[in-house]
């Protein structure tokens, strides 16, 4: 069995013994080179984790054997069952760039698949190099996000090397493909109708068969990848465009919101937020008393409902493009109608979440944000952003960090409960 230093302070896990073998980097770079025929590896990085507990673990690691960079992703098993899926991934794999396309280690009952073989992501190898199979542009691929057994985005380049799109292909059955493009191509139109510094991506072409969606590319640097000096006129611009974004969706969407394949937001609806609270107390029972009393407290504090919006869903800072001329907002996969709180909140914990683990002071970030909202549209009251900023620190900081096993996160979860303790109490960011 893999051993390891348990960092993530984690409760023990019955049903997936080989979980922290399997998140130690080190230990699966000692592990690896047996299972695949390699003498040794220059580089072994943990990308991505999705954790269930008592269900399931994905991980993605990059290897670099020297010769070349290649993407693995295993997924751990209750005792017993990992052979079968093997058997089962066999039979659908295809050969894996110089390594074992799907790799077995009976002792951590854990497959691996060599990308672009997947568990449940079939037909990537295709992709890799459509020759204009699919779109005219689009020549070769790059992977640039991998979730396992969920998603993989590619981009889409031509034959000189430039970018033609990006593609997102699903797993069979997870998205109505049609649907998703006809909102990216409302929301996209439904902006720059608006004549403003704010635009979103177009959907060029699609497959329900495939579960693929290609889409334009979008010009600028992600805000994550700024430097600090220009993060507050960042923040001010960005908090413009999520407001014009709320504003477009009469234009995007008509009055019929289920028609156009948008459902209502719920990651922060109070289910939610209750059931968060009991999976991030279960995998961290130094917290768990934190955690059910803040959820209480959201209970009983809910604010009224406000006139629903168009939502991001998503608004953190990978989704944002900032060039001279424009903001884009990206990744538009998660919108859905609700109050605007939610898309505010949502980025207010994110900031608050960065200055706990080493990020820029988060309170003025947030002003400019609120700031460059309200010169669009009223910004919601303090009492419902209080709300949605405190749930947000709960049902999408502290449970992502236990579910994607963020150690930066993780390693100051009990800060983050108190810090949407005091957010309720008294009000913060604003």
């Amino acid at each position: 069995m893999l051993t390891t230093v348990r960092t993530h302070g984690f409760a023990a896990d019955p049903e997936l013994p080989q979980r922290d073998g399997l998140l130690d980097a080190e230990a699966v770079a000692e592990r690896l080179p047996a299972l695949l025929g390699l003498g040794s590896l220059r580089s072994c990085n943990l990308l991505r984790a999705k954790y269930r507990i008592g269900e399931s673990l994905r991980v993605v690691y990059r290897l670099d054997t020297g010769s070349r960079e290649h993407l693995l992703a295993a997924r751990a098993f209750p005792a017993g069952r990992g052979g079968s899926a093997y058997r089962r991934a066999v039979i659908a794999a295809v050969p894996g760039d110089g390594l074992p396309p799907v790799v077995l280690d009976q002792e951590s009952e854990a497959v691996w698949w060599t990308f672009p073989n997947d568990r449940r992501l079939l037909g990537l190898s295709d992709l890799m190099h459509p020759l204009g199979s699919v779109h005219p542009s689009w020549q070769r691929s790059e992977a640039v996000e991998y979730a396992p057994e969920r998603s993989v985005t590619l981009r889409a380049t031509a034959l000189d090397g430039t970018t033609a799109g990006y593609a997102k292909v699903f797993a069979p059955g997870s998205v109505d493909v049609a649907g998703l493009a006809g909102r990216y191509r409302r929301i996209a139109a439904a902006l720059a109708g608006r004549g403003e510094t704010v635009q979103s991506p177009d959907a060029l072409c699609w497959s329900d068969e495939r579960q693929l969606l290609l889409l334009s590319a979008m010009p600028g640097v992600r805000w994550a990848d700024l430097p600090t000096a220009d993060l507050l006129g960042t923040l001010r611009r960005l908090g413009a465009a999520i407001a014009a974004l709320h504003d477009a969706g009469p234009a995007a969407l008509g009055d019929d919101h289920p028609a156009a394949g948008l459902q209502p937001f719920t990651r922060l609806a109070l289910p939610r937020v209750t059931h968060s609270a009991e999976l991030v107390g279960l995998a961290r029972p130094d917290v768990a008393a934190r955690a059910r009393r803040l959820a209480a407290r959201l209970a009983g504090a809910v604010p009224a409902p406000d006139r629903p919006v168009l939502l991001h869903g998503d608004c953190h800072p990978k989704n944002a493009l900032v060039d001279a001329q424009q903001i884009g907002l990206i990744d538009l996969d998660q919108a859905g109608t609700g109050a605007a709180a939610n898309d505010i909140g949502s980025l207010l914990a994110r900031l608050r979440q960065d200055e706990l683990i080493g990020g820029p002071p988060a309170a003025e970030l947030a002003a400019a944000f609120l700031a460059g909202y309200a010169g669009v549209r009223p910004p919601p009251v303090d009492s419902a952003l209080h709300w949605h900023t405190a749930a947000a620190l709960l049902a999408e900081r502290a449970m992502r960090a236990v579910n994607r096993v963020h150690l930066p996160a993780l390693q100051h979860l009990d800060e983050l409960l108190a810090e949407a303790e005091r957010t309720l109490s008294k009000g913060v960011l604003l």
